[in-house]
């Protein structure tokens, strides 16, 4: 894990020179980051102006929340695995996130992409959840 000085230097910083770049050739396009096991060094990450911050399954969701501006969006950040198992730990699992995501600009997401054993079923039974949220 990178140090706070080397997160800085080595994510913050170019996540920062790429953002300020697209918003110079399109501005207003949202844009939105994925700073990948950032984890509570994800605070710092609102400095590079993207419009969300998507979280990964290493990261309690509400907890990376609090600690990135109150208008930014969040994205995330349910277990694939969750999405495999299905029922009811799929159940707890997104209602969780659900919950992280209340009060704030947020965006109902995966964690880090669907595998390919994730049953079709599964999928729908998730979407008619968060329909439902």
């Amino acid at each position: 894990m990178l140090s706070p000085g080397l997160f800085r230097q080595h994510v913050i910083a170019p996540a920062a020179r790429i953002t300020a770049a697209i918003r110079q050739r399109h501005p207003g396009v949202p844009m939105i980051g994925f700073p990948r096991l950032a984890g509570l060094m994800i605070g710092p990450y609102g400095d590079t102006r993207v419009n969300g911050v998507g979280i990964d399954t290493g990261s309690d969701l509400a907890a990376a929340a609090a600690l990135l501006p109150a208008g930014m969006a969040v994205q995330g950040n349910l277990d694939p695995m969750a999405l495999v198992a299905g029922g009811e730990a799929l159940r707890q699992e997104a209602a969780s996130v659900l919950q992280a995501g209340r009060g704030r600009p947020f965006i109902f997401n995966l964690g880090h992409g669907i595998v390919p054993q994730t049953p079709p079923e599964h999928v729908a039974s998730l979407l008619e959840q968060v329909r439902a949220a």
